[in-house]
């Protein structure tokens, strides 16, 4: 019998992240209890073109009405990626390198998605009461 570290056995448990970075947004939201899908396909319309495409958000949130994290390696494409989002009308984080290298990245994060993106309310009192 051998005996795992913890981070071997995280490590088994984690989906196949493309990057370090993805791996670090995924076990904060571990850490904070949200549950989320990674790499749910998602259908948007592209602006410029108006034909439909699947994308690949990092992480769709799907008690927080299906709001996307999305990290991107590449800092000048952010702004573009936060528009087609927006143009779609999915709540989105979009991140990049710069994010994950403030100090309290975490707590911000944690924080974005709590102001941002609020569970939908299902009283389970009105469900009872019918």
């Amino acid at each position: 019998m051998t005996n795992k570290t913890l981070e071997e056995e995280l490590t088994a448990l984690d989906p196949p992240y493309e990057t370090l970075e993805e791996l670090k947004i995924g076990r904060t939201l571990d850490l904070y209890g949200i549950p989320f899908f990674y790499r749910q396909p998602t259908i948007v319309t592209n602006p410029p073109t108006r034909q439909h495409e699947i994308w690949r958000p990092s992480f769709t949130l799907p008690q927080y009405g299906g709001a996307v994290i999305d990290y991107l390696q590449e800092q000048e494409r952010l702004q573009e990626r936060i528009a087609l989002y927006r143009y779609n009308h999915i709540p989105a984080t979009v991140l990049g390198p710069q994010d994950l290298h403030q100090p309290h990245w975490r707590q911000d994060l944690y924080e974005r998605i709590q102001q941002q993106r609020k569970m939908p309310a299902y009283p389970l009192d009105s469900f009872l009461q019918r």
